[in-house]
């Protein structure tokens, strides 16, 4: 039986999970798709839900058929865990000696401050107009896509 809290809180997590942005630097980042899921039902599953979840229910509104058993949730929960804490370690690191202020690192430091607010306009913006907020999400891709290869070095000459 599906009852109206996981029907919400699964909404919630679908609607996300289509986000384009979200999906595209999902695939840059050091999550999988499941560690991420897992993460965000750990860490917002209950405000989605509205109401208080333990883990085996976390665990059933996970995309999979049916979720996943309880176990599996938290060795996937630790799994994405290290990897979120890797990464902060890492943006730390950056910070500490100074290389978040290099100019190869700027353009991203201010993309993530900004990228939430402007999608959050954008969609006021087009309204229900989906092609319009489709090519402009593509072109902010794009951008996006653009400045990672200057920083990975592979548009530079050499």
């Amino acid at each position: 039986m599906v009852t109206p809290w996981k029907e919400s809180a699964r909404a919630s997590i679908r609607d996300l999970l289509s986000d384009p942005v979200l999906r595209t630097m999902l695939e840059r980042s050091s999550l999988t798709k499941a560690q991420f899921e897992t993460f965000l039902l750990d860490q917002m599953g209950s405000e989605m839900a509205e109401k208080r979840l333990n883990r085996y229910e976390m665990g059933l509104l996970r995309r999979d058929r049916g979720g996943i058993t309880r176990g599996s949730f938290n060795r996937t929960l630790k799994q994405g865990r290290t990897n979120v804490s890797e990464s902060i370690h890492t943006m730390l690191l950056l910070g500490y000696c100074g290389l978040l202020e290099s100019p190869g690192l700027a353009p991203f430091v201010e993309a993530s401050d900004r990228l939430r607010s402007q999608m959050e306009e954008l969609r006021k913006a087009t309204g229900s107009d989906k092609a319009l907020f489709d090519k402009t999400v593509e072109q902010m891709l794009e951008d996006l896509e653009q400045a990672y290869r200057a920083l990975m070095g592979w548009d530079r000459d050499v």
